[in-house]
């Protein structure tokens, strides 16, 4: 799928549907992760799914299945590099927020995928973000086209300013707490 193109648009997206969503590598071009959300918001510039307590990851390059103790949302924004949302426990509170530095993605029938551009964001409970995999981006950038490595620098800058201005999906600040397990 990852070269095979897609549509830009998620026009026939229905709230309640439930999507797989992909993450490809690049040059590669094979699925690295991917999980099944549901559409639970529908907006002009994007799309937000929910995965329940207890959704599945499947980490396809580390060949692992996991079953996530706690829910997440994940926004999917028209034409941005980054992708993300709160992830919550059982009742609901702010664990952190996890924003995923990729290509803009591409919203397909039943599937929304892009490539993973490396970076990561998370930013505790009360906003306080840290960036992640910095190494690792600049050990793929060469095998990247330019403006993937330009856009994926400004990504982080812009998850930042979409942190301090608490624009949509995000919360209102709360404790913060040490960060999740990741694969």
């Amino acid at each position: 799928m990852g070269s095979s193109g897609g549509c830009r648009s998620y026009v026939n997206y229905q709230t309640g549907q439930t999507l797989r969503v992909e993450f490809w590598k690049y040059p590669a071009d094979k699925v690295h992760y991917w999980w099944e959300a549901r559409v639970c918001e529908i907006r002009p510039e994007a799309v937000l799914v929910h995965m329940p307590l207890g959704f599945e990851f499947h980490h396809v390059s580390k060949n692992r299945v996991l079953r996530v103790d706690h829910q997440a949302y994940v926004a999917f924004f028209l034409g941005r590099w980054y992708s993300g949302g709160p992830d919550l426990d059982a009742s609901g509170r702010v664990l952190e927020y996890y924003w995923n530095i990729q290509t803009p993605p591409r919203f397909e029938p039943d599937c929304i995928w892009q490539y993973d551009l490396e970076i990561d964001v998370k930013c505790r409970a009360d906003h306080r973000c840290q960036t992640f995999d910095l190494e690792e981006f600049a050990a793929k950038a060469p095998l990247y086209p330019a403006e993937w490595v330009e856009q994926a620098s400004r990504a982080v800058q812009q998850i930042e300013r979409h942190m301090r201005l608490k624009a949509w999906p995000v919360l209102p600040p709360g404790q913060g707490r040490a960060w999740l397990e990741r694969l």
